[in-house]
């Protein structure tokens, strides 16, 4: 009996490792193959493409493109003179890539960065006016998160 259950933590041990080593080869061979320039290739002039956006609820707020909403997940409050709320986001964006996009649209938008805190679940702290918008952004295996809290602030602070 115990040899049964030797087996399969080895077994699962070696299937593990076959997938990382896979897994490390194929990523392995695409960069070698993107990154070795041929002979006979000509210089390619860079061009910076705009990141495509979307507006939701938030008429201020952009959301890049490869970040889907969770409505499940998100609510959002509306009046004649404010809107406000959460909405949550999930897609395959690397953590410090959506981190610099809002720190670059969120200011084109009118919104003036506070603060942020980079932990395993990254905060970041924007002001417009008498609003405020706090984004949540946290790194799993294969996506990224967002959660976007918009609020309306009080008329003393």
């Amino acid at each position: 009996m115990r040899d049964s259950s030797l087996n399969r933590v080895l077994m699962a041990l070696f299937l593990a490792l076959l997938f990382l080593t896979f897994a490390t080869s194929c990523a392995t061979s695409t960069l070698s193959e993107e990154g070795t320039p041929s002979s006979e290739s000509q210089p390619v002039q860079e061009s910076v493409q705009p990141v495509m956006a979307f507006y939701y609820d938030f008429k201020d707020v952009p959301v890049p493109k490869e970040m889907e909403i969770k409505r499940d997940k998100s609510f959002v409050f509306q009046t004649t003179e404010f809107t406000a709320g959460l909405l949550t986001f999930s897609g395959r964006v690397e953590l410090d890539s959506l981190m610099s996009f809002f720190r670059i649209k969120l200011p084109e938008d009118g919104w003036h960065f506070l603060s942020s805190i980079k932990s395993p679940k990254t905060v970041m702290f924007f002001q417009k006016e008498s609003r405020f918008c706090i984004i949540t952004i946290t790194s799993k295996t294969f996506t990224t998160d967002a959660e976007i809290l918009v609020a309306q602030g009080f008329q003393g602070i």
